[in-house]
C-alpha cells in the first residue's frame, strides 16, 4: 500500500458496485473489513436523516470538525477495534455498541473518546483495513485529512445507478431538504432540489446528481486518489481487480477468486451477485427513451453530469452514452 497506514477507503454511489469491490478487497490476507460503519443510527426506509443524537446518514463533516459523534467511530475503525459486525449495518451492531448507543450523548462522547483513543495504541490485529461506504460523500475531505486512506472511487454509468436504485427503491432520505447541504453544495452551483411533485425518475436521477457530483469534486482536489469503473471490473474482472490490488498492496490469492466466481451468476436484490457480462448496458432493459431523456435532463443540470469521473470515450459534452 502507498501510504503508512495500510488503510483504504471504498467510495461511491449506492448500486455503483462499492460492495462488491468491497467484499472483494476483504477476502485478501491479513484484512479487517468494515461495511458502512457510518450508517450508524440510520434506517434503510429513508426516514429522517440525522438523529438528535448526531448519528445517521450520509453526515456533513468538515476538515477540522472533530467534535462530531463519528469521529470516535472512524477513529475505532481505522484502528480496527469498531464493535461491529463485518458485512453489517447499524441494526447489526454487536451488543456492547447497540448499549453504548442507548446512553445519553453527554456522557457517552468522552466515554467513546476515551476508547477510542485507547483502541488506536493498541496493537493492530490485521495488517490492513478496508472500509467501504455509500455515506461518506459529505465528509470525504475530513476522512482524508484525519486518516490519510488510500482512496478508491468506483464509478458505475448512471444510467444504471438511476435504474437500479428505482428498481430496488434506494432510499433518498433527507439530502434535498437539509440546509448543510443546499448551501454547500447547491446554492453554489445554483441548482435547486427537485419540485414536490416531481416523478419518482427525476427525484432519483437528482439524487444521484448531486452525489456523484460532489464524489467527484472530491476526487478532482485528491488526485493520488484511485478512480475505477463497474463497467471495466465487469468487462475483465481479474484483470481488473488485480489492478486495483496491486495498487493497495493487498494480496491476492484463492480467496479471491472464489469469492469472484461464485458471485458471478444471475442475482437480485442488493446482494453483489450478478452475470458481471451482462451489467454494463443493463440500463437498456429497464429504461424506455423517454425514461432516459427525463434522467439526462435532470443529470445535465450538474457540471460532472451523473458521473463521479467522465470516463474515456463518454459522448461530448460528458452525457451518458446511448
Amino acid at each position: 500500500m502507498n501510504n503508512e497506514n495500510n488503510r483504504a477507503l471504498v467510495v461511491g454511489v449506492a448500486r455503483s458496485g462499492t460492495s462488491w469491490l468491497g467484499m472483494a478487497l476483504s477476502r485478501a490476507r491479513n484484512v479487517r473489513y468494515y461495511h458502512e460503519p457510518d450508517f450508524i443510527g440510520a434506517k434503510r426506509d429513508g426516514s429522517p436523516t440525522l438523529r438528535a443524537d448526531g448519528f445517521g446518514a450520509y453526515p456533513v463533516i468538515r476538515p477540522g470538525e472533530d467534535d462530531n459523534p463519528f469521529t470516535p467511530v472512524w477513529d475505532m475503525v481505522f484502528a480496527g477495534t469498531f464493535p461491529f459486525s463485518v458485512g453489517g449495518d447499524g441494526s447489526r451492531l454487536r451488543p456492547a455498541a447497540r448499549a453504548a448507543l442507548r446512553v445519553p450523548r453527554w456522557l457517552r462522547q468522552p466515554l467513546t473518546r476515551r476508547a477510542a483513543a485507547v483502541s488506536m495504541r493498541m496493537p493492530r490485529k490485521s495488517r490492513y483495513t478496508v472500509v467501504k461506504t455509500i455515506h461518506s460523500a459529505f465528509s470525504l475531505d475530513w476522512l482524508a485529512g484525519r486518516y490519510n486512506p488510500e482512496v478508491v472511487a468506483i464509478q458505475r454509468h448512471p444510467l444504471n445507478v438511476v435504474s437500479s436504485w428505482r428498481q430496488l427503491h434506494i432510499a433518498m432520505f433527507d439530502l434535498a431538504a437539509r440546509p448543510a447541504i443546499r448551501e454547500a453544495y447547491l446554492e453554489p452551483l445554483g441548482i435547486r432540489p427537485p419540485p414536490a411533485d416531481a416523478s419518482e425518475l427525476t427525484r432519483i436521477a437528482w439524487h444521484v446528481g448531486l452525489l456523484t457530483h460532489v464524489i467527484g469534486d472530491a476526487l478532482a482536489r485528491h488526485p493520488r486518489w484511485h478512480l475505477v469503473t463497474h463497467e471495466d471490473l465487469c468487462v475483465q474482472p481479474e484483470a481488473a481487480f488485480r489492478g486495483i490490488f496491486e495498487r493497495l498492496g493487498l494480496d491476492w490469492g484463492p480467496a479471491v477468486e472464489s469469492f469472484l466466481d461464485a458471485n458471478n451468476r444471475p442475482g437480485e436484490g442488493l446482494r453483489p451477485v450478478r452475470v458481471t457480462a451482462e451489467q454494463p448496458d443493463r440500463w437498456r432493459q429497464r429504461l424506455s427513451d423517454a425514461e432516459v431523456d427525463e434522467i439526462q435532463q435532470v443529470l445535465d443540470r450538474f457540471p460532472r453530469r451523473g458521473w463521479v469521473g467522465e470516463p474515456a470515450g463518454a459522448a461530448e459534452g460528458g452525457r451518458a452514452r446511448v
